[in-house]
């Protein structure tokens, strides 16, 4: 896979850390990542950058994650999108599927996540409904929680 630009939106520094780390090291396809700790942030970061896929989580101070979602899904609707919740509902996936986003609840090992975005990233059904299907079947390792 190609290296990609991807925007790790958490508001928690020690996720943020693991995540920009897994997906920055080679085995999670050294990819571009930077972060943002707000959503505020990256809403004025998305005006003038491109991305191949945001992650965020829902809930963080001033705009949630799932508002972030539905702002890129207006203006960038080529670019991927991934939420990230512990504080997750049916109604909330229900939601972000709508916008063509991926959810995945925490806990999530990092082998996970990375498989998600690799999933994402592919952009076709096909690898879309293998990320759903490694969901359900949870692996075993270190947990974001």
């Amino acid at each position: 896979m190609e290296q990609k630009r991807i925007l790790i939106v958490e508001d928690e520094l020690q996720i943020t850390m693991a995540l920009c780390r897994a997906l920055v090291h080679p085995m999670g396809g050294g990819h571009q990542v930077e972060v943002c700790p707000l959503a505020d942030v990256a809403f004025k970061r998305l005006r003038h950058e491109q991305f191949d896929l945001i992650v965020t989580d829902l809930r963080m101070p001033g705009i949630s994650g799932l508002e972030l979602l539905r702002h890129v899904h207006q203006t960038s609707p080529q670019t991927r999108m991934m939420l990230i919740t512990g504080f997750g509902s049916p109604e909330i996936e229900k939601q972000v599927r709508k916008l063509g986003a991926f959810y995945l609840p925490k806990p999530f090992s990092l082998q996970e996540f990375i498989a998600t975005a690799h999933h994402i990233l592919d952009g076709n059904r096909e690898q879309y409904e293998l990320g759903e299907q490694l969901l359900k079947g949870r692996e075993a390792g270190p947990l974001i929680h």
